[in-house]
């Protein structure tokens, strides 16, 4: 059996690496999601805004 020991541990640090890079992604992905939820909810708030307006416009312009 030939193993080079030096290639091992080299294929062996180098996954550790990939994995340890994974797992800060997966950190800032809380942060991600946590950002997209607040523009939503912006979103959603200048939609509402806008249909009130709308519907206080419409209400002026065809009668009280």
């Amino acid at each position: 059996m030939d193993i080079n020991i030096n290639d091992a541990i080299l294929r062996i640090l180098t996954s550790v690496g990939r994995i340890e890079g994974e797992l800060t992604e997966i950190r800032k992905l809380s942060d991600r999601v946590s950002k997209l939820e607040q523009w939503v909810s912006w979103l959603k708030g200048g939609w509402a805004a806008l249909a009130a307006a709308y519907a206080y416009l419409c209400k002026g312009a065809y009668g009280r």
